[in-house]
Formats: C-alpha cells, sequence, structure tokens
C-alpha cells in the first residue's frame, strides 16, 4: 500500500492576502511541488494550501509543512495536531531554517536550508524508521532542476504557475532574508530548460518567483534578455508578471524583449522616497537611481505598456511622521499603478533583527506566540520618530488617499493613458479598490478592539519586500 504524504502552505492569521480580497495576480507557491517532484513514484502525495482551503487533519503517514516567519504560528498549530494523531512531521522553509533550536519542539524533523539535496534521504530514512531531527539541505546547482508537481496545486491555480529561474542575491540589504537562507550567489537555471518549462505550461499566465529575473551584473542581464527574446521565438502567447529590480526600466533593450515576451506588469521594491532610509536599508541599487529618478523610472516602463506596482516600506528610522503625506504626494503625482505599503518588520536572521534586538528596541518578543505579529502590519519594534500607533495609523492614511473609489478611478485612467493596455488598467483599478476597501475595514475594526483593550490589534494589509524575501521549504520562495 502506498504511503501517504502530505505537504501543507500554511495560512497567516487575520493577514489580507491577495486570495483574500480576489486580486487578480494570485499565483501558486511552488515549493511543496519541487518536494513532490522528487518523491517516489509510490507515494500518495497531497498538497493542501490553506489559504485557498481548510485542513482537514486528514490521515497521512508524514506530513511537511513550509512555514514564514508570519504564519509560523499556524505552522506549529499544524504540525502539533497532526503529532497528536501519532503521525509525523517535518518542517522546513526560512524560518525554521534560521531557529531550527526554536522549531525542533514543534516537530519531528527539521530542514534547514535548500531541501531538494536531501528531500529524497529523508524519506527513505523515513521509510526506514531513522528519521533525523535536522536535515542541512545544500544550495543546489539549478542545472536539471525538477519540474514541480503543478498538477497537485489547487484548481484554484488551474489557469495560473509560478516558474523560477534564479536563487540568491549578492545585494544584502538589512531587512532581507534571502543571502541567509540562498546565498549571496546568484545561481541561475539554463535558458533552454526554463524555456521548455514555460512551453508546456497549461495556463496563459505566470508569475516568475525570482527575486529579480534581470539578475545583477551584464553577464545576467544578457541570460534575462536571452530568455525573454526565447519566449518571443518559441511563440508561447503567454502574459506574466515579475519582480524586478528598479534597474529594470534603464535598459531599453530588456525593456522591449519584456513587452514582446508578454510582460504584463513588474512589482518593483521602491521601499522609500527617503534617501536616508534606502541607506539604512542598504537598497544600493535604488540609491544608485536616486529617488529624484523614480519617476522617470516608471515613465519609462510605461512607454512599453507594462503595468508598475510599486512596493513601500515605511517606519525606518530615517523616516518622521512627514514621510506618510509625501508618499501619498509621490504615488499620486508619479502615475505608478499600484502600490502595498508595508511596516517595516525585522525577521529573524536579518541583520535588522540583530540591530533592533541589540539596540533593545523589539516590542513582542514573547515567541512563538508573538511571531503572528511580524506580518508586515503590526509595528514590532520601537520607532526613531514616531510612536507604534502613529506608523500604523500613518500606513492607514497612505491607503485611504491613494485607493479611495474616485481615487482608484482617476489613477486606472491615467494607467491606460500611459500604457494604452487595458488589462493593465483593469488590474490596477481591481488591486488599489481591494487593498483600501479592506485596509478602511480593518482599521475600523482595529480602532473599536483597541478600545477594549486588545494590545494585538493592528490594521492587515499584504506584505511585499520582507515577505519576497522568505522562502518555502525547498524553494527560493
Amino acid at each position: 500500500m502506498a504511503k501517504k504524504l502530505l505537504l501543507i502552505n500554511p495560512c497567516s492569521e487575520d493577514r489580507l492576502n491577495a486570495a483574500s480580497v480576489g486580486i487578480f495576480f494570485t499565483f501558486p507557491p511552488p515549493g511543496l511541488a519541487y518536494l513532490a517532484a522528487l518523491a517516489p513514484s509510490d507515494w500518495d502525495i497531497r498538497i493542501v494550501d490553506d489559504n485557498i482551503e481548510p485542513i482537514t487533519f486528514e490521515d497521512a503517514d508524514l506530513v511537511g509543512i513550509t512555514a514564514m516567519t508570519s504564519n509560523v504560528t499556524r505552522a506549529y498549530e499544524i504540525s502539533e495536531r497532526y503529532r497528536q494523531k501519532g503521525i509525523k512531521t517535518v518542517m522546513g522553509g526560512v524560518h525554521v531554517s534560521m531557529l531550527p533550536n526554536e522549531a525542533i519542539q514543534f516537530t519531528d524533523s527539521i530542514v534547514i536550508g535548500e531541501a531538494e539535496s536531501v528531500w529524497q534521504s529523508l524519506l527513505h530514512d523515513f521509510e526506514n524508521n531513522e528519521l533525523k531531527r535536522f536535515y542541512r539541505g545544500e544550495r543546489i546547482s539549478l542545472d536539471n532542476l525538477v519540474r514541480p508537481r503543478n498538477d497537485l496545486l489547487s484548481d484554484r491555480y488551474r489557469l495560473k504557475a509560478s516558474v523560477q529561474t534564479s536563487r540568491g542575491c549578492p545585494m544584502d540589504c538589512e531587512f532581507c532574508a534571502v543571502t541567509a537562507f540562498n546565498g549571496r550567489t546568484y545561481r541561475q537555471r539554463p535558458v533552454e530548460e526554463v524555456l521548455d518549462e514555460l512551453e508546456a505550461l497549461n495556463c496563459k499566465e505566470f508569475f516568475f518567483l525570482d527575486d529579480d529575473i534581470l539578475g545583477h551584473g551584464k553577464k545576467a542581464e544578457q541570460r534575462a534578455i536571452q530568455m525573454l527574446r526565447g519566449m518571443k521565438e518559441r511563440g508561447l502567447n503567454k502574459r506574466w508578471i515579475s519582480q524586478l529590480g528598479i534597474d529594470f526600466g534603464n535598459n531599453p533593450e530588456v525593456l522591449n524583449w519584456a513587452q514582446k515576451s508578454g510582460c504584463m506588469a513588474v512589482l518593483i521594491g521602491f521601499e522609500s522616497i527617503n534617501e536616508e532610509s534606502l541607506r539604512s536599508m542598504r537598497k544600493a541599487r535604488n540609491l544608485n537611481i536616486g529617488v529624484r529618478n523614480y519617476r522617470a523610472v516608471i515613465k519609462r516602463i510605461h512607454g512599453y505598456g507594462i503595468g508598475v506596482y510599486g512596493q513601500f516600506i515605511l517606519g525606518s528610522d530615517g523616516e518622521r511622521k512627514d514621510v506618510f503625506q509625501r508618499t501619498i504626494e509621490f504615488i499620486l503625482d508619479s502615475k505608478i499603478d499600484s502600490a502595498s505599503y508595508t511596516i517595516l518588520t525585522p525577521l529573524p536572521g536579518t541583520r535588522l533583527y540583530r540591530r533592533l534586538e541589540q539596540e533593545g528596541r523589539l516590542l513582542h518578543t514573547n515567541y512563538p506566540e508573538d511571531w503572528k505579529l511580524y506580518d508586515y502590519a503590526h509595528t514590532v519594534f520601537r520607532p526613531m520618530h514616531m510612536t507604534p500607533d502613529e506608523l500604523e495609523e500613518g500606513v492607514y492614511q497612505v491607503y485611504k488617499h491613494t485607493t479611495s473609489t474616485v481615487t482608484s478611478l482617476r489613477r486606472a485612467f491615467n494607467s491606460f493613458i500611459r500604457t494604452r493596455n487595458l488589462p493593465v488598467t483593469a488590474i490596477a483599478y481591481s488591486l488599489n479598490r481591494g487593498l483600501g476597501s479592506f485596509a478602511t475595514s480593518k482599521y475600523q475594526c482595529v480602532k473599536n478592539q483597541r478600545a477594549c483593550g486588545d494590545k494585538d490589534a493592528s490594521l492587515s494589509h499584504p506584505a511585499t519586500d520582507g515577505e519576497r524575501c522568505e522562502a518555502e521549504i525547498g524553494s527560493a520562495h
């Protein structure tokens, strides 16, 4: 009889994500699909995304759970429920890789780092009743990377896919956990292997999961151009979205092939309109471009019919309370299609966490219970120039003034004028209204909770750069 392997992606508690407001670009996290592809053929495998469908705690022989900081409390709960049933569990992902001694209290086995190199050994050990407490994965070569078992993902994702072409980042931003998890070496898959995978996708839309498909340096840039040109030459006829560095807007050849290959929109981490904040984050690429040139970058990308979705982090030491009004003015003046705004969050394994811990500025340290507050929505540290409540109120005000119905219609009109792209226009309006409506209703709930003395009440909204830099078990994200 086949052994049953259940792979689970936990949800975050009380958190707004794309699925909860019906936002267009909800794409599947492929990390568990990679592990499913590495399991022996005689295993019966099911992938459950707790964000899409409720966990029923069905029987299984082994349960694998991936976890980021914002959902690790839920991950521990799931693991404990299964262990109470006598079912072995294994956990992986960036959070447990940074804090394995914490995580092992709630599971039978931990995978530290990238799981592909140890996954088959782990399953073999399990079958022989020799499961180890810790497995340390190596940073693998991306040549001949296994094809993920996308067929096991929820039907919610049947028209979309996520594709990974690289791992690692040499930039080492202060708030980012990528370098700790995936390393500072930028590893890339062979272009033809990526194109073969894209050609085999049974969907019209996909998301490049990389932190930046453009990469770092001229050689990586030429590889990206080769990949985009190959998509056009193969006639894939698919639309795609990707995270990219701000210098994406500086190379006309990249923009040209991005447009021709089906690029619909890019997510760019502008992070802040305050250069002092960018310096503290060590956001070198943004500093090289300069805040004064942000508007020009957005305009150039729009010129190729590509939408720009900005990601901003608020609450850095270089920011005072005027940053909220200045951010509102930038958003409206720059004609950026849409943007998300998150509170600076110190994740375990980052230099930001270590610094704030040393400075005695962390406010919520009752771990693991308090990890659920590290969701880019709560203020979990003492800001330099404002109170925690003022920071959360300021983020709400930015949403309020950039996503009202009238403002969203005006911004959508500007999107169409600049891009001449109806899908981009529709997505921009839907995204702005979805985020704005949720933020407004949530903030009213927060105020009511605080009036009742709930110290954990906070505005919830989607995570961006910090969460982009968290990773699933066996994958870069």
